[in-house]
């Protein structure tokens, strides 16, 4: 589901205009990999095998992290709040956001991760707004006063879980149905829009190979070396320091 809070329009000719910044959430945002710590928590070293699968192209990520999630039996609340806490906002990012917004830029947030917990994460450290596309966190437990009576999924029951990815999310035969972050890209680039994508994982090759700048780490970083892809290392204080390429 997508999430939009916009920022003020801004006055004049906004010298950002013409820039869209496309972020990944865990791991690029995030100081850290939470989803991961909290798997590993929650259920051990089981998540890991669907991990390896990604890494060696026998299996997309969407479906990856499906079936990691469902893993948990541990209640809503405790696996939502155990991977709000976990998180820290990267080095540099707040000012980032706020310089693009200041600039007349646009920040989307696109991620597998959930819609509530991005949020909670934004609002705990004052970040600044952003257009957010993210998953839902979708359970079944018929005996639950928050779930259907007649056994249906909900968005607010239990174990076991499954992940709604976003609608926005397009098709793809390298990520499968439903699940391909470049459509996003597609759906907002505008003629003339120079556009940066932060990630740094397979999910993220795809709109890295739509992107005028890549700011990778990790498996994108080599995926992006593999491919040519132009690319720096993943840093939002560098990445500040040169918005002035786009607005010269």
């Amino acid at each position: 589901m997508s999430h939009r809070v916009p920022p003020a329009a801004p006055q004049g000719s906004p010298p950002l205009g013409r820039f869209l910044a496309f972020l990944d959430y865990d791991g690029t945002a995030t100081t850290r990999e939470c989803n991961e710590v909290v798997l590993q928590t929650l259920v051990g070293d089981t998540w890991r095998p669907f991990e390896d699968e990604v890494r060696a192209g026998r299996m997309g990520h969407a479906e990856c992290f499906d079936r990691q999630i469902g893993l948990v039996t541990a209640p809503r609340a405790e696996l939502l709040g155990a991977m709000a806490a976990c998180a820290a906002p990267a080095p540099g990012l707040g000012e980032f956001l706020a310089a693009v917004h200041a600039g007349g830029g646009r920040t989307v947030v696109v991620s597998a991760g959930f819609r509530e917990v991005i949020g909670a994460v934004w609002l705990r450290h004052g970040l600044p707004a952003v257009e957010l596309v993210a998953s839902e966190l979708v359970g079944r437990e018929p005996d639950s006063d928050c779930g259907d009576r007649m056994g249906g999924p909900q968005r607010n029951a239990g174990p076991p879980y499954r992940v709604a990815y976003s609608p926005r999310l397009g098709d793809c035969p390298r990520c499968g149905p439903g699940s391909c972050k470049a459509a996003v890209l597609r759906a907002l680039r505008r003629a003339g829009d120079t556009v940066w994508v932060f990630g740094d994982g397979a999910s993220d090759l795809c709109p890295a190979r739509e992107a005028d700048l890549v700011f990778a780490r990790g498996h994108l970083a080599e995926l992006c070396a593999a491919e040519g892809l132009p690319w720096r290392p993943l840093d939002f204080v560098a990445a500040l320091a040169n918005l002035d390429e786009v607005a010269a």
